[in-house]
Parts: structure tokens; sequence; C-alpha cells
């Protein structure tokens, strides 16, 4: 009996011992089958692995040209893989032929409108010549007829009593003043055909009135010519010399009748004496009479000159030179307007010319498309060279009889000579790209070469054709341009692409999928004797395959690969587990539950959590 009491005595202290040796643990007993790793120390390559296809990056696209509501047939085309050589671009060797018939017909019909709009185009540029000339005819006899009416009221006043008259009422008074007025005149008529200002005015219908029927009086009417004569103002002018010769001639008929007075006196004297007949007195007198006459007509025409025609003529032709100003502005207003018409007809003609005259070139640019000859050597490809699955199911396969429609790519040379691979970044991958970064290729087709590129290409917006049917899905495509020629590369090769992102120098580092997070917390579960422990660390960067341990591991540390079966998070003090809210692994690593960041309850090996 004693024996046995010591052998459970020895059993319970070797437990107790092996249990002092192992720690404190988070489980119990591990199962043999549970995957281990160790973390390793060395170094290690940080890269992203994607899959992609092998791309010509210089390439020549030949497109369906042609713009027909139907499409366009392909009578002939070269046969896929054919390789064209320098001796085919040489000869233009043709390579797709597409059928022109309905393109033809087109340009025929459109013969004829291009016809007559090129003739109205004609009519309108060769009218702009003869309306201008008219219009400058008829404004240089408004100028003609301004110049004469000013040198006709000159003439009549005299120049100084004319040029003082018109700079009172501010007119122009000689060429120079002339000139300068048609300038101002001309640049207001001007600035009153500006299109703009016109909608804007006319928006404003308050502004708008009806015409008036009562025209002001002219400026001529406001003059008191007769003051002319009062103050002697006239100078030698024609109203002057008017004015002159009618007192000369009063003054004659004056000197006349004084003679023929004192030859009456005589003749009645003689009569008195019977030296002369009475008919001889009887004729002095009524000469007489006729010189008295004489004198009182030459008197009254001189009167009726100052006090009536001279105004009025001196008015009539003031007022003509208003007329000839008015005249001027308004033949160059309605000149204006009608060659602002004439314009806008040839600007509308010439519109609908170059418009024609581009569709014309067009349909021969398209007919010119029919036809695909060998530009570049190369290997010839049916469709594009950047077809993916989404845009090759709008288009029909490319052959012999196929209809095309607008836009289709129908066959690519690629350049040989420089190659790459097109390659779609997940959007967490994204920040480690960067443009130059090496880059290993790997084609499918030839498993044991391995090729070196780099980055030359990142898009900056993801993908939309790659989450059209997969909204959550962001993808950036990306460009790898591959070192060197290599002649058993072809396009459309699928290739893998390892980008070299960074190279870690003697690192410690375990498999992406021990390391769990829990609440923002990362943490392995460590191996020990007597079961698991979980252990936090610190992480650094990763690639698919292992993540780098900044803090918490040493080489040779044995990590599960999963998480143990039953295993619950640490107990908490003063929160409660979310229902269904479960933490993330690292890059595909196994799965724990979110908790708070309570200080955990250390459990022993023996105890369940």
């Amino acid at each position: 009996m004693k024996k046995w009491i010591i052998a459970g005595l020895a059993i319970a202290a070797a437990v107790a011992i092996f249990q002092m040796l192992s720690g404190p643990g988070d489980g119990g007993g591990v199962e043999d089958d549970m995957p281990i790793a160790e973390a390793q120390q060395g170094d290690l390559v940080i890269d992203v692995l994607e899959g992609g296809n092998i791309q010509a990056l210089n390439f020549l696209e030949f497109r369906n040209e042609v713009k027909l509501p139907n499409g366009i047939k392909v009578l002939e085309i070269i046969d896929e893989g054919y390789y064209v050589t320098d001796e085919d671009v040489a000869a233009k060797k043709v390579l797709v032929r597409l059928d022109q018939s309905e393109l033809e017909e087109a340009i025929v019909d459109h013969d004829v409108q291009f016809q007559q709009t090129e003739a109205a185009y004609a009519e309108a540029k060769q009218n702009i010549e003869i309306s201008e000339s008219v219009a400058l005819s008829e404004i240089k006899s408004a100028r003609q007829q301004l110049r004469f009416a000013l040198l006709d009221f000159q003439k009549f006043v005299g120049l100084q009593a004319a040029e003082a008259t018109l700079k009172k009422l501010g007119l122009p008074f000689d060429n120079e003043s002339l000139s300068v007025y048609e300038k101002e005149a001309t640049a207001l008529i001007a600035s009153a055909f500006d299109t703009k200002q016109l909608v804007e005015e006319a928006s404003d219908d308050d502004e708008i009135t009806s015409f008036a029927i009562e025209a002001e009086d002219s400026l001529a009417a406001n003059v008191n010519f007769g003051s002319f004569l009062e103050d002697e103002l006239l100078g030698d002018g024609e109203a002057e010399q008017t004015i002159r010769r009618m007192r000369d001639e009063a003054l004659v008929a004056s000197s006349q009748l004084s003679v023929v007075e004192e030859s009456v006196e005589g003749a009645k004297r003689l009569r008195d004496r019977d030296f002369i007949t009475k008919q001889t007195l009887e004729n002095e007198l009524v000469g007489l009479d006729k010189a008295r006459l004489a004198l009182q007509r030459s008197e009254t025409e001189l009167e009726l000159f100052r006090d009536y025609e001279f105004p009025k003529e001196a008015e009539k032709m003031l007022s003509l030179y208003e007329e000839a100003l008015l005249s001027l502005i308004r033949t160059k207003r309605e000149k204006m307007a009608t060659m602002s018409q004439i314009y806008a007809r040839y600007r509308s003609a010439k519109r609908r010319y170059e418009l024609e005259l581009k569709k014309r070139e067009n349909l021969e640019e398209q007919l010119a498309s029919c036809i695909i000859r060998a530009e570049l050597p190369g290997l010839v490809a049916y469709g594009g060279a950047n077809d993916n699955y989404y845009t090759s199911r709008y288009y029909d396969g490319i052959s012999s009889g196929a209809t095309l429609k607008t836009g289709q790519p129908i066959i690519t040379i690629p350049d040989m000579s420089k190659l790459g691979v097109e390659v779609n970044i997940h959007e967490s991958h994204i920040k480690k790209i960067e443009l130059g970064q090496k880059v290993f290729i790997t084609a499918e087709s030839v498993p044991d070469k391995t090729l070196v590129g780099k980055i030359t290409k990142v898009a900056v917006l993801p993908d939309s054709n790659a989450s059209r049917y997969n909204p959550s899905l962001k993808v950036y495509p990306a460009t790898v341009e591959i070192e060197g020629t290599h002649e058993f590369l072809k396009p459309g090769m699928s290739a893998k692409v390892e980008i070299i992102v960074d190279e870690l120098d003697d690192v410690t580092y375990v498999p992406v999928q021990s390391v769990f997070v829990e609440n923002s917390e990362h943490f392995v579960f460590l191996k020990t004797v007597g079961g698991y422990k979980r252990h936090p660390v610190e992480i650094g960067a990763h690639n698919n395959e292992f993540i780098e341990l900044k803090k918490g591991l040493a080489e040779g540390d044995r990590v599960l690969l999963k998480m143990p079966e039953g295993y619950e998070p640490p107990k908490v003090l003063k929160s409660r587990v979310a229902d269904g809210e479960k933490g993330r692994n690292i890059e595909g690593g196994g799965t724990g539950r979110t908790v708070s960041a309570e200080p955990e309850v250390e459990v022993k090996s023996d105890e369940k959590a």
C-alpha cells in the first residue's frame, strides 16, 4: 500500500515539475496532426504575385472605320498567324478587303448635293464683292453730296460766316472736321451692329417705343440769319455780292432819276417859252415816271432780298447741309445692314460647304479604309491588341463574310521586339506598386525559364470593366515590360509575374497563416511542451507566403498554422463578447474572435478556457 502511495506522489511531483517547465498555457494538449511551422531567420523577399497575358507593347492595329448603320462585310482577310514580311510591306500586300459597294453609292448620292452647295457658296462669295462695290459707290456719292452742300452754304453766306455758324451749332465746318465726324459716326454705327448687344437690348421691351410722326426741327431753323445783315457778319459770299449789286442798281436808278428830273425842269422852262412842243414835254414827264419807278423797284428788290430771300436761302442751304450729313450716316447704316445680311448668308453658305466637303472627305477616307495593306512586318492576329472578355462579347468573330461594326478591331500586327505583360493589381497591393520595380516573369508554356522586367505603367483608377459584374472587385491595370527579346514568347501567352516590392535582410519570419488578429492585436499560437500558448507579436512586411515578425518570436520557435479547435478568446472583465463578431488573420491565416482589449486571464494547461 505504501508503494502505491509513494508511486502516486512521484507521479504528482513529475506532473508539477512538467507544468512548471512548460509555463501557463492557453489550452490543452495539441493533436499530433496539427500543422506546425518554425520561425526562420534570414532574408525575406516581399513580392506580389499576379497573373496576366503577354502582349506586344507596340503594335499596329487596324479597325473598321466605315460608318454604316448595318455594318460592313469582310470580303477577304489574311489567315491569322500569317507573318507579314518586308517583301509584303514593299509590295503593299492586301491583308483585308471590305465590301465598299454601299459606300460608293453613298458617294454618288452625295455628289449632287455637294455640287449645289458648292455653287451656292461661290455665288455668296461673289455677291460680297458686288455688294461691297455698290455700297462703297453709294457712300462715296453721299460723301460728295455732303461736301457740295457745305461748299454751297459757304459760297452763299461767306467762309467766315459759315464757319462761325457751324461751330456754334456743333456741326463740321471744313473737310478735316467732316472726316473726324464721319469716323466717329462710323464707329457708333459699327457698335450698334454688335449682335450680342442687340440681343441684350431687345430682351428689354420697355426700351422699344412706337415711331413718332412729329419730327424735330432742324438746327437751321434756330439760326437768325437777319442778324447777319444787321451786324454785317456776311463775308464775300454770293449773298453779299447780290446785296451789293442791288445797292448799285438802286444807286444808278437814283442818279438816273436826278438826271431825268433836271431834264424835265429844263423842258418845262423851254415849253413856257414855246421852244419845244407839248408832246416833247409830255415825253420828258413819262421818262421821269419811269426813272422813279426804276428807283422804287430797285429799293424794293433790295429790301425783299434782305428781309426774305436771304434768310430763306441761307436756312435752305444750311438745311441741305444738315440733310447731307444725315444722308451720309443713313447711307452707311443702310449699307452696313445690307452687308451684314450678305455676310451672314455667306457664312451660312460657307459653313454648309465646309460640312459637305468634310462629309465628302470622310466618305472618301472610309472608302480608302476598305482595303487594308501591309505596313509593318509582323505576325497577324485577329481582333484588337487590348481585347478582353467584356469587349470581345460586343463584337462578332473575325472571318471572311463576317459583318463588322464601326470601330471594331479587325487585325493587329504586334512589334515582337518589345513585349510585356498586362496584369491587374488587386487594390490590397496597389500601394506597394511603383514604377521601375523589378519583376520576374514566367510563361506558363515555358515554366523552366524566368525572365526579368520592370513596371512601366500603373493605372490611377481601377478598371471599370472588371468591376462591371462584380462591383466589389477593384483591380488596377499595370504594364510590365520584359527586358530583351525572346523568340519563344508569343502574344496571348499566359504568364505569372512576381513583382519585387522589397528585399529584407536577416529578419525573423513565419508563414502568414500562423498570424491572427483580435481587436487590432496580432498574435500566434506558440507550441509548448504541454500544448499551446496565445502569444502577441509585432508584424512587419509580408508576401503571399511569409510575414516578418519584428518582435515576439525567435528563430526555431514553433507556431500553429491554424487556430486550435475549441479555442475561445480570453475572458474579459468589463465588456462582453459581441455575438457573431469575428477577427481576421493576415493574408489567408486562421480566424479568431474580436474581443475587448482587457488584460488576459492566465489558464493552466489542464483547465478549460
